[in-house]
């Protein structure tokens, strides 16, 4: 199994919000991880690093998805790319 370990520096806009607004959040994300065939294992405060959360995302093997999935949560290419996460590194996990 691959897993993606996603440090997310949040945006602005995200960080505006109070703590219910941001875990509104949580379902939708999970939901576009779901229809690429992927699962959201687990998000909360990063510890130790500059980045505000971490998200663990689990492929079921399929690793090509994660990159699809990753345009589509990120926003890439629209208006709305960096208003909730302003970027994001992974660590790869087999």
């Amino acid at each position: 199994m691959v897993k993606y370990i996603c440090f997310c520096m949040m945006g602005h806009d995200f960080l505006k919000l109070d703590l219910e607004q941001r875990q509104n959040h949580i379902p939708e994300w999970s939901n576009i991880a779901n229809k690429y065939g992927l699962k959201l294992l687990f998000w909360g405060p990063a510890m130790g690093v500059k980045e505000h959360a971490v998200f663990v995302f689990d492929s079921n093997g399929n690793t090509e998805k994660f990159f699809i999935f990753q345009r589509e949560w990120l926003k890439l290419g629209t208006p709305e790319a960096g208003k909730y996460i302003e970027y994001m590194r992974t660590i790869t996990v087999h």
